[in-house]
């Protein structure tokens, strides 16, 4: 490491010069990304170090965790767990554990409670165990949960508790799911109820960690209320004390070289910490003084500390060896930390699907954006596993790739990666803008080429303009427009003019109409009904029971007991599969549906 001046110095502060004591050594760090170990070169970026950056800006919906007390004592209006706090020692050299909870609402205009178990389905499909399986849910007794059970125990309950665990060592340990039980034990103790939860544990990342869904009902029927300094301090310590007994504490080596990666690291540390704490109050500066006795190595790594800060634009030496800290450092330092989070998802992400990642095309879109963008899923998840938010890497046709976000991972729909999708967006009934993603074509480019019926190249290929206007993605439509042409120049629905191809006329129409005559024979081969075909004004009703995915789109199978129709589907119609639905054949080849309300619910 090479800074300038920061071989001898003193940290002055609040009261002239502050003497950094072995005792400070430590700084109270608190864990933030883990260093890279081998055999993660395929594991999605730290999940987990996102969330707690992002708790921190997300007021009121995350708080960091740790310890706690004995059954039988009268719970007081703070909530359960705070005469536990007493018990909690955070040993300096102890096992790190991050943390962090959230309590959701079922009722109430202020919070937005997302159904329970559809979080847990997102957290079984977001997740991968240790040996590389899809994830499973756990409690105290069994390894194989019904998280749809559990959902419905909690459906009468005000809350529920989500927490996320991850020991900084958590590759070392022997068994994370042992541990969890472990810790719940502890929480119970300490909250003086049992509890009711599962959990799930995810190892796709780089920190690995723990998923834990708890109900908001003591076991004497009321809610359970923890107090917010246990939610606070109390999960954390409790995870802090068994990681530590399990691993034996950190040694000085494992604390300094903590604390040496923090030195350049791209987001908010512990040193920052104490360099923020340490500025004077009048001057609003902090210095470096040559020749003072103290701590000598805990000295150099605030010195190189602030020579990184100043680096990134966040300190200024106003004289030799006294620095002004900007305001919004910690501020900038997160936001820095999530977007260092999201290019990794992206590079990976792209470098799974075959493409060289190109940062100088990468679109991180924080706000809704204003263009519309088209292209080739390249991956959905998780973005905020407390919230529930999602998002999506798009390689787009304009070529660039695009990193969006959205209010839920529903609202990306169900097309696997390589599919063809449009982003849309809409205002709800609180003159929010909502974002979802439009599945345009399930088949990917090159499946299109050679696809029997009615494409999304070959609506391209018919369009005034095409989607296609930059390099990447966009060149790939653009080549395989050119293959899909050829394709139809020799089924004879396409014919050479000047420097292109004039196509036949009803081209979507005609190679629709094949594809869906050659599925509902094999179809009517399959279950005996015959097709009966719908035109614009007929009256669909029947018992939905299939949807059908063709290259022309998705179609649903809706069987009225003697035959059977293929009408367009829409995501309205999924909740109702296996149930009688009616509606009316519309201009445009849509259906007219009447659900619930009797209103249009697709999008």
């Amino acid at each position: 490491m090479h800074h300038r001046r920061h071989n001898d110095c003193l940290v002055s502060g609040r009261s002239g010069v502050v003497v950094v004591s072995r005792d400070d050594n430590e700084f109270e760090v608190r864990p933030g990304r883990s260093r890279d170990s081998g055999g993660t070169a395929n594991v999605r970026p730290s999940s987990l170090a996102a969330q707690v950056r992002r708790a921190g800006a997300s007021a009121g919906h995350t708080r960091s965790l740790g310890r706690a007390g004995r059954r039988g004592r009268r719970v007081g209006v703070r909530g359960r767990g705070r005469n536990a706090l007493l018990r909690i020692y955070h040993p300096p050299n102890a096992r790190r554990v991050a943390a962090i909870a959230r309590i959701v609402r079922h009722k109430g205009v202020r919070f937005r409670a997302a159904p329970l178990a559809r979080h847990i389905a997102y957290l079984k499909r977001d997740g991968v165990t240790r040996d590389g399986r899809d994830a499973t849910l756990f409690d105290a007794r069994g390894d194989e949960v019904d998280g749809d059970a559990f959902a419905e125990r909690c459906e009468d309950d005000r809350h529920h508790f989500r927490i996320i665990v991850s020991p900084e060592d958590a590759r070392d340990m022997a068994n994370l799911r042992a541990f969890t039980r472990e810790l719940i034990d502890d929480m119970a103790r300490d909250l003086e109820t049992d509890l009711d939860w599962v959990a799930i544990d995810h190892w796709n990342t780089d920190n690995p960690h723990i998923h834990v869904l708890v109900r908001g009902r003591a076991d004497d029927g009321r809610d359970l209320v923890i107090d917010g300094r246990y939610i606070q301090e109390g999960i954390r310590g409790r995870a802090e004390e068994r990681a530590t007994l399990e691993l034996g504490p950190r040694s000085e080596r494992d604390i300094r070289s903590a604390l040496e990666r923090e030195v350049e690291a791209d987001r908010w540390t512990s040193l920052d910490q104490r360099l923020v704490g340490m500025v004077d109050e009048i001057t609003g500066t902090v210095g470096w003084r040559p020749g003072g006795e103290g701590d000598e190595p805990a000295r150099l790594l605030l010195c190189g500390r602030v020579a990184k800060l100043e680096r990134l634009g966040l300190a200024d030496e106003i004289e030799p060896g006294l620095w002004s800290i900007g305001a919004d450092t910690e501020r900038t330092l997160r936001d820095l930390a999530i977007r260092t989070d999201i290019i990794k998802t992206i590079h990976l992400a792209m470098g799974q699907s075959g493409r060289a990642p190109d940062a100088g095309a990468f679109a991180l879109h924080n706000e809704p954006p204003s263009d519309p963008i088209v292209g080739r899923l390249v991956e959905r998840g998780l973005y905020d596993e407390l919230e529930g938010t999602a998002y999506a890497v798009i390689d787009g046709a304009d070529g660039r790739t695009h990193h969006l976000r959205f209010d839920d991972l529903e609202m990306t729909g169900d097309a696997r990666p390589g599919a063809i999708v449009e982003l849309r967006s809409w205002q709800d009934n609180k003159d929010r803008t909502r974002l979802s993603l439009a599945t345009r074509s399930d088949q990917s480019l090159a499946e299109q080429i050679t696809a029997p019926g009615a494409t999304w190249l070959d609506r391209q290929l018919l369009a005034r303009e095409s989607v296609a206007t930059g390099s990447g993605f966009g060149a790939d439509i653009r080549n395989a427009m050119a293959a899909r042409s050829l394709e139809l120049e020799a089924a004879g629905l396409a014919r050479r003019q000047d420097s292109g191809f004039r196509f036949e006329p009803n081209l979507i129409a005609t190679l629709r109409e094949r594809e869906m005559g050659e599925v509902a024979s094999a179809i009517a081969q399959r279950t005996g009904l015959a097709h009966r075909p719908s035109a614009e004004g007929d009256y669909v009703s029947g018992i939905y029971r299939e949807r059908v995915t063709l290259s022309s789109g998705r179609f649903a199978m809706v069987d009225d007991g003697l035959g059977f129709q293929l009408v367009p589907w829409r995501p309205a119609l999924e909740p109702h599969l296996g149930r009688h639905v009616t509606g009316t054949m519309a201009p445009g080849g849509r259906v007219d549906w009447a659900l619930g309300r009797g209103k249009e619910l697709g999008l």
